[in-house]
């Protein structure tokens, strides 16, 4: 058995910057998945001179894999995406592409008729793998197609069938994270149910949108999510309450075993 903490958090373009590096530094976990990753113009952090990818990178000494596909029309540097970060040896990479998309404002992606834009902008399934001792696991990033408030959608579905897809190809251990805008009994979220283990049944966990923070407030959606392969069995779920985030992190605490009892997913 082989232990592993994993955390799953979108960032929110870096809004609380500090705060999520103090969390992630106290937390020490082997692997993070991130969503809304930002550089330069997108970044909520107040200071636009960043690439928020290589800044985490470097502030919490984690080595890490990058895709920002969508782009700012006013300047192509900056990019908004998923990361991977890993205290262990990345040794591959690979980028899904999900939906495809023009460079954007940030009126068209904030602004009032954003709920036009949103569904349409480029998504991609990050994915890479990582060795310890000798053995490979693949880590997986990935922010689901938008919709609000959180229903299935033709594109939702057709995004959500291609990871289940790719999830069904790999011959070895894995773990997604995601901010899947989507609730448990979804149909989006059941594409996945059927070739992963759903974490977030493990818990009586009712919402990851942030309680006070997130501009939905006072409703309250289950929208963040970690999935692993059978290979893994929880010793401990949390979602702690913090604002590092308009999302709550999700903290995985795992054992891994390489000799999976070989039973098949949930339904």
């Amino acid at each position: 058995m082989k232990k592993i903490k994993f955390i799953q958090v979108n960032i929110f373009k870096g809004k609380y910057l500090n705060d999520l590096i103090d969390f992630l530094k106290w937390e020490d976990p082997d692997f993070i998945a991130m969503q809304e990753v930002t550089t330069y113009g997108f970044n909520l952090s107040g200071d636009k001179t960043l690439d928020l990818f290589e800044f985490l990178e470097k502030r919490l000494t984690m080595t890490g894999a990058y895709n920002g596909d969508l782009k700012l029309k006013s300047d192509s540097r900056s990019r908004f995406g998923n990361a991977l970060l890993s205290k262990h040896e990345i040794i591959k990479t690979n980028t899904i592409a999900l939906k495809n998309f023009r460079p954007v404002t940030l009126e068209e992606l904030d602004g009032v008729n954003a709920a036009e834009i949103r569904p349409l902008i480029s998504r991609n399934l990050l994915s890479a793998v990582v060795k310890i001792e000798e053995k490979e696991i693949n880590l997986m990033s990935w922010h689901g197609a938008w919709t609000a408030p959180p229903t299935d959608t033709f594109e939702t579905m057709r995004q959500a069938k291609m990871v289940a897809e790719y999830i069904e190809s790999l011959d070895s251990p894995f773990l997604l994270g995601g901010d899947l805008n989507n609730v448990p009994n979804s149909r989006t979220v059941g594409l996945i149910n059927r070739v992963a283990n759903n974490l977030m049944d493990f818990g009586k966990i009712k919402q990851t949108t942030h309680p006070k923070v997130h501009k939905i407030v006072p409703r309250g959606f289950l929208v963040d999510y970690i999935f692993t392969s059978k290979h893994f069995t929880v010793e401990k779920l949390t979602v702690p309450e913090i604002t590092v985030s308009d999302h709550l992190p999700i903290v995985a605490e795992l054992e891994l075993n390489y000799q999976p009892d070989g039973l098949p997913y949930a339904p």
